[in-house]
């Protein structure tokens, strides 16, 4: 197994080494004789490398297959009296396979051969059939693709970023770079044999970068002990709310580094939308100004050509119990709408990841009028995940927690992701917003 994680290690060597080499490279330089031959090199050794991995793999999978079972789980009902096993009921929501395989992979201590033996001791036959459980380079595992697309399809509606429906695209290589739309088209009408105007269209380029986006979940070894569904869905649902809410903190107001995405509350930081989109709230608000600034938004969008009816509105908890209370001078709810998630006929999503504690004073907030239909969501790997009894981590006070006195079994979670904008004028941002309830 060693031996597999290191070749492993060097392949990934060798196609980084390869990536940089073709990167030096100017699209309009040609290759010199000694880049052709290192390039070639490297690829040779590729090749080799590639070809004792798979020799390796073949063996232990053979091993594993080979393999007795060990005993069933303490509490599993793996089998009957009679020995025969038993096959728990195929579970029907999405995400319980995802976390049935992560349950028997922790009891398995992160060997996916073992955890295929302890499936079949418990009944679970199948449960990791035509499944690649290829390690990842941490002592980790990738989730096979089916399973993890069903992880993530849940994993977007609880996020209020991916809830709106972005353009959602596949990043296999890790980065993607595509046209950003600056300025329109010329069209005109004229007679025959007139020439047609030349066409003003210009773009601007979008690169997207896959971004690891990780956190560590800690699961009572009693809980992992224990087959049933309830388990499986704790599992599958403490994954997916953590990772929802620290993806919606960096697609919504990440600055921006190498190694995090860029929200999209910067995202036109430094371009001429920031004067015509980054807006602020107008000071003393009354009924009339806060119409008057959300039209604002409205009015950004719509004179960029954009169609507004398209776009969703963000906002903090806070600013939405504003808008529901707000009443004119007769009493009468001035947005009833609000109650079914809308504002001005578009949807309103909330998250405690938009601040009210913002700005010199610490009690402003923001709000956000943003197009899904040119936010671009880039997608990468899938989901990896590793296990350890040992590790220690950092609780929500700060304080350092052992796994292994706590009788804990630390799950890693990773995803790679990165947000962009096809057009800058897609979003635009209301500062300084001081509206909440009893003002």
């Amino acid at each position: 197994m060693d031996r597999i994680l290191e070749l492993r290690a060097r392949r990934a060597g060798l196609i980084d080494d390869m990536d940089a080499l073709v990167a030096s490279i100017g699209d309009d330089d040609d290759w010199t004789d000694e880049q052709s031959a290192q390039f070639e090199s490297l690829k040779a050794e590729d090749d080799k490398v590639t070809a004792e991995l798979a020799r390796l793999e073949d063996i232990e999978r053979r091993r594993a297959q080979a393999a007795q079972p060990p005993a069933p789980l303490p509490g599993s009902g793996g089998t009957q009296a009679s020995g025969a096993p038993t096959a728990p009921a195929t579970p029907k929501e999405p995400g319980l396979q995802f976390a049935r395989i992560v349950r028997t992979i922790a009891a398995a201590g992160g060997n996916h051969f073992v955890a295929q033996q302890i499936a079949e001791a418990n009944g679970d036959t199948g449960l990791f059939a035509n499944q690649n459980m290829t390690n990842g380079a941490a002592g980790g595992f990738l989730v096979p693709e089916d399973v993890s697309g069903e992880v993530i399809e849940l994993l977007r509606p609880l996020s209020v970023v991916t809830a709106m429906g972005p353009r959602i695209v596949p990043m296999p290589n890790g980065n993607m770079t595509t046209n950003r739309r600056a300025t329109g088209a010329n069209f005109a009408y004229g007679g025959e044999q007139q020439d047609a105007p030349a066409t003003g269209y210009t773009y601007g380029q979008v690169k997207l970068s896959a971004k690891k986006l990780s956190g560590i979940i800690p699961i009572s070894n009693d809980l992992l002990r224990t087959a049933s569904t309830a388990v499986d869905r704790m599992v599958r649902d403490d994954a997916l709310a953590d990772a929802a809410q620290i993806q919606d903190r960096h697609f919504l107001r990440g600055a921006g580094t190498d190694y995090a995405p860029k929200g999209l509350r910067y995202q036109s930081t430094g371009t001429p939308f920031a004067a015509t989109h980054v807006l602020s709230m107008t000071a003393a608000p009354t009924l009339q100004k806060v119409d008057n600034d959300l039209g604002r938004m409205e009015l950004a969008l719509a004179n960029s050509n954009l169609v507004v009816t398209g776009a969703h509105w963000i906002m903090s908890p806070r600013t939405a119990m504003f808008l529901t209370n707000l009443r004119d001078g007769n009493g009468n709810k001035v947005y009833p709408e609000m109650a079914n998630g809308q504002l001005r006929m578009k949807p309103v999503q909330i998250t405690t990841e938009i601040p009210d504690n913002l700005g010199v004073g610490g009690d402003e907030s923001e709000i956000m009028l943003a197009h899904p239909g040119h936010i671009l969501v880039g997608e990468h790997m899938g989901i990896e995940v590793a296990m350890s009894t040992e590790a220690a981590y950092k609780d929500s006070a700060g304080n350092m927690q052992a796994a292994f006195s706590r009788d804990e079994t630390l799950m890693r979670m990773i995803m790679q992701h990165d947000i962009g904008l096809r057009h800058l004028a897609a979003v635009a941002i209301l500062t300084g917003v001081t509206w909440a309830p009893g003002t």
